[in-house]
């Protein structure tokens, strides 16, 4: 298992987690997630196991159900949501990083694989300040699904 930054949604059937420097905007795009009636898995830290060709994905103990928002502070998102709004894990189907970066205007150049436990995912790097939630709704079922990354054996 390992811990890894970031937050972990459920998107219509798919685990989406997203990434990306402190202050961009994670938790707000949870929120906005959320009050569409998407499921949080974990904010802030997501633990990951590998199974098989799969990740899966859940909050560590301490942070299950709870929302981290700037100003508010913690939130108990089955108390604001109700219970169905949190699920316990998620396989993780791909990855969106929130980036003020710039980037050459393609399509596929945003794209780039992220590798987690041996596992590549497909992640799409947003700027923050494009329709975050309505992208990550329409990526959660047209991303790439993961693969594994072929094993490296030494000659000798």
């Amino acid at each position: 298992m390992s811990q890894i930054p970031g937050t972990l949604m459920r998107i219509n059937g798919a685990g989406v987690l997203i990434r990306g420097e402190s202050g961009l905007g994670k938790s707000d795009t949870a929120l906005l997630l959320l009050r569409a009636g998407h499921q949080l898995v974990a904010d802030d830290a997501v633990a990951v196991t590998r199974r098989g060709d799969r990740l899966l994905g859940r909050a560590p103990a301490a942070g299950r159900g709870l929302l981290c928002l700037r100003g508010p502070g913690l939130i108990d998102v089955g108390h604001h949501f109700g219970t169905g709004a949190v699920t316990d894990q998620s396989p993780i189907d791909c990855a969106i990083e929130l980036s003020r970066a710039r980037r050459p205007a393609s399509a596929t150049a945003d794209w780039q694989p992220l590798p987690i436990l041996g596992i590549h995912l497909a992640q799409l790097a947003l700027s923050p300040d494009r329709p975050v939630t309505a992208i990550i709704e329409l990526v959660a079922t047209t991303a790439p699904r993961p693969r594994a990354i072929p094993e490296v054996t030494a000659c000798g």
